[in-house]
């Protein structure tokens, strides 16, 4: 029983296999088999969906309803335009914004819409992100147009302009802790742990062994050997055999010539993947150095963004500016915000990809050794070119290749000339008696009537011209990828170059400059260009640090095209402009 119930657990599962018609694929119907993948995919989708928009409808109403409460509010109309009037009557420096309030709701939403847009084309759409906040009006005054109590004047404005969300920092963006790791520390990691420069490794010993392999000659065969048993009722002969074949034409010699061709490239292989590593290792390298900048910048440019929009609530505090403009700011600031937030995970994923190139993808954050704005390397074309051409692995390859296919046709040429098989026999004759030992030897080989290996002597010549025209081949193309790659490391270098000239200090001046201006004499200068300045401050920033990773990515192109083992000694270093502090 206990047999015939291992044998049922064994077959059950061929047996519902084969119940399962959906998945089975006979000979009739060749998509039988598309049963087995499910049917559906994202099936909450649609229920997802109708709640997002169901939250939307909710949230609508709720700003309709503060709307609708605050145009119906006693003496709100009245009240505020009064007072606003009046501060422009007693000083004219003040700037306040005119707000168009929002009209009210009608049992014909597309009416009131279009009333609204003949009305005030600027009305934004209902629709629009945004659009049903309650309008921003500052604290009224006394009934006698005199002002309140500047502490409770204050408080009140400062409800208007609630703190901003604090900016999450994760430690692992930007460490600082411990000795900074170089691009040399990073490479002898690489070597000690990449997959890719051990499988290359293991090719060059396979190579070898081939190589060994092909100079043996074949081993001899020995063995027992009866003959003419039972002849007259005696036992015949019996005794043992021993036959070696000898290759002749110095054939073996060759076919290893051919083979250590195979290793010497094997080794030229294994260079060029070590060379692939280690760009591999310099692009995520500068692109942490970069990533770290801009998280720098992207800090320094929310910190400058916050302390602005500070500023400018003192400003509407002193009756000095419009309430809207703390809010342009504050709009800036949050993006600034995001900007930072999403540099910080920029820059993590910067150090996860450098972790992974050097095969260790658990490697901890750490500070890296370098600056993006540190001085690259003037190269020149004609020293660029020469270099690769001398010691470029896919050129020394093809030549390698141009050797083994002439040593392949010799060989092709001699495979005709037989080899030696010689035979040995060692027997005693049992055939009668007292009976005696015989020997026998062969000595002989193929005759190369038919077949003198012509096909193969055509196909080994054939391979020795396509070789030749590989090396030319592979060096138009070496010189093709040279051009593109120097062209856009030169126009890289000029574009840092152009930085050369204070360009991001002039920036950071003007900004200054604008700003300053725009609180001693407001008249001669508007918001918008503040806002304007330090928007362009910020992107003038993020573009230089653009420019140079740029900048060190064609670098290490280069350096990969040259297989340069140092790719700081490629040429003289020429200065660029540090990225100044905001």
């Amino acid at each position: 029983m206990q047999k015939l119930f291992s044998l049922a657990s064994i077959a059950m599962p061929f047996v519902l296999l084969w119940l399962n018609v959906g998945c089975r694929t006979p000979e009739w119907w060749a998509y039988r088999s598309m049963r087995c993948i499910p049917n559906t995919a994202d099936s909450s989708s649609h229920s997802y969906w109708e709640k997002c928009s169901e939250n939307e409808i909710d949230e609508k109403a709720t700003d309709n309803r503060a709307i609708k409460k605050q145009d119906l509010a006693p003496e709100a109309q009245p009240e505020v335009a009064s007072p606003i009037k009046a501060a422009i009557s007693e000083a004219p420096s003040i700037r306040l914004a005119s707000f168009q309030r929002p009209q009210r709701e009608s049992t014909d939403e597309a009416k009131a819409d279009t009333k609204k847009s003949i009305d005030d084309p600027l009305q934004l759409p209902q629709n629009f992100p945004g659009a049903n906040v309650p309008p921003l009006t500052l604290p009224r005054r006394g009934s006698d147009g005199e002002k309140l109590e500047s502490q409770e004047q204050k408080a009140n404005i400062l409800k208007l302009f609630p703190p901003l969300p604090s900016m999450p920092i994760e430690p692992d963006a930007l460490p600082e802790e411990g000795v900074p790791i170089g691009l040399e520390e990073l490479h002898k990691i690489a070597r000690e742990n990449h997959p890719g420069i051990r499988a290359a490794a293991a090719s060059v010993e396979s190579a070898r062994g081939l190589m060994i392999q092909a100079g043996l000659p074949p081993n001899p065969n020995i063995g027992y050997e009866a003959d003419t048993v039972r002849t007259l009722n005696t036992p015949g002969y019996h005794g043992a055999y021993l036959q070696q074949t000898f290759i002749t034409a110095k054939k073996l010699g060759l076919a290893a010539q051919a083979a250590a061709v195979d290793y010497a490239n094997a080794q030229i292989d294994q260079r060029k993947v070590s060379i692939t590593v280690q760009s591999s290792i310099r692009r995520s390298y500068f692109q942490v150095l970069a990533a770290r900048k801009r998280l720098v910048l992207a800090k320094a440019l929310s910190e400058l963004s916050e302390r602005a929009y500070q500023a400018q609530i003192k400003l509407v505090i002193a009756g000095e500016a419009a309430p809207y403009e703390p809010l342009q700011l504050r709009v800036l600031t949050t993006q600034a915000q995001a900007a930072y937030i999403r540099a910080q995970q920029d820059s993590i994923a910067a150090w996860r990809t450098l972790a992974a190139a050097v095969a260790v993808p658990s490697m901890p954050p750490s500070a890296v050794e370098g600056r993006i704005d540190c001085p690259a390397q003037n190269i020149s074309y004609d020293s660029a070119l020469a270099q690769m051409i001398a010691v470029h692995t896919d050129l020394r390859a093809a030549e390698n290749l141009i050797s083994k296919n002439r040593t392949l046709v010799t060989l092709a040429d001699r495979v005709p000339i037989p080899d030696l098989n010689v035979g040995f026999v060692l027997q005693r004759d049992y055939t009668f008696t007292p009976g005696t030992t015989t020997y026998n030897m062969t000595v002989g080989g193929a005759v190369p009537v038919w077949n003198q290996n012509q096909g193969n002597r055509i196909a080994a010549r054939s391979e020795l011209v396509r070789s030749t025209q590989l090396v030319t081949d592979a060096e138009n193309q070496l010189i093709s990828k040279l051009a593109t790659s120097y062209g856009i490391y030169k126009s890289n270098r000029l574009l840092a170059s152009s930085f050369r000239s204070d360009a991001l200090g002039d920036q950071v001046r003007a900004y200054r400059g604008i700003y300053q201006r725009y609180l001693t004499d407001p008249s001669g200068i508007s918001f918008n260009d503040v806002i304007v300045a330090q928007q362009t401050l910020g992107n003038v920033l993020n573009q230089y640090v653009d420019i140079l990773q740029a900048q060190w990515q064609s670098t290490v192109d280069l350096s990969e095209l040259l297989q340069a083992e140092d790719m700081f000694q490629m040429g003289e270093p020429i200065e660029v402009a540090e990225i100044p502090a905001i």
